[in-house]
């Protein structure tokens, strides 16, 4: 417990002295503003086609059932697939080339213990950043928390992940698959093969959760972020079986 905490502090630290992942945060919650005015208030089905015309769309274009992402759904998918995990990988990069990751397999430090030190630091300064979004995006009231719980719980998944690939032998992936997560969500409300694909990803289900808001959250939702937590988890602890950081 003490090794988690001192690298907790240590994260933290690194965090605010280089906050690469904040000021991301801030020009994405920015972005949303900014692009939220430009297009003005989004318009209902019936002030722009007829709805005779959106049910054979829907019918015969399965293309249309596809969720249309709102601007503050986009900036938030982005913000925690491709921020928060390039950061995550990005942080620990760093412990590596400041052999820092070296002495504290030296010192005994444990990787469940660098995952969760490393891992909490990285969360709980992604918050603020999620509640911003939320404001931005007028979520108020009850559904401020909804918007947090899905938010949240894809966040500690993408910090997890860019631990994970961050410590393993192929650090590099960190880019390509931020990609993927970040925009691929955005890119699957044009394409249904890509949404088919991607449904079972986390990142796929915060964008469907932050699109259905309105409608109250799902547990599905919340149980395929969690097998996704789950499956990173057991390759973490698969990739370290034999109980040392590898730096």
């Amino acid at each position: 417990m003490r090794n988690t905490k001192a690298i907790f502090i240590k994260q933290i630290r690194s965090l605010i002295k280089s906050p690469a992942m904040l000021v991301q945060g801030v020009i994405f919650a920015v972005m949303v503003l900014v692009f939220g005015f430009l297009m003005g208030p989004d318009r209902e089905c019936d002030e722009c086609i007829p709805a005779y015309v959106c049910e054979t769309c829907l019918r015969e274009n399965p293309i249309h059932s596809l969720p249309t992402p709102s601007i503050t759904g986009m900036f938030t998918v982005m913000f925690v697939g491709m921020a928060l995990m390039s950061s995550s990988s990005a942080l620990v990069q760093e412990d590596k080339t400041t052999h820092n990751l070296r002495f504290m397999t030296m010192a005994g430090v444990k990787p469940r213990e660098y995952l969760l030190g490393t891992a909490s630091a990285l969360f709980l300064m992604s918050l603020p950043v999620l509640f911003l979004f939320a404001m931005v995006g007028r979520h108020f009231g009850v559904v401020t928390l909804e918007f947090m719980a899905v938010t949240a719980a894809g966040a500690l998944v993408s910090v997890i992940l860019g631990i994970a690939v961050g410590l393993s032998k192929l650090p590099i992936l960190a880019g390509p698959l931020s990609m993927v997560f970040g925009m691929g969500p955005m890119f699957s409300s044009f394409n249904e093969n890509l949404a088919r694909w991607l449904h079972f990803t986390y990142t796929q289900q915060i964008h469907l959760g932050v699109y259905n808001l309105t409608d109250g959250l799902q547990a599905r939702t919340f149980l395929i972020v969690g097998a996704n937590l789950l499956v990173i988890l057991l390759a973490f602890v698969w990739m370290h079986r034999k109980g040392e950081l590898r730096w």
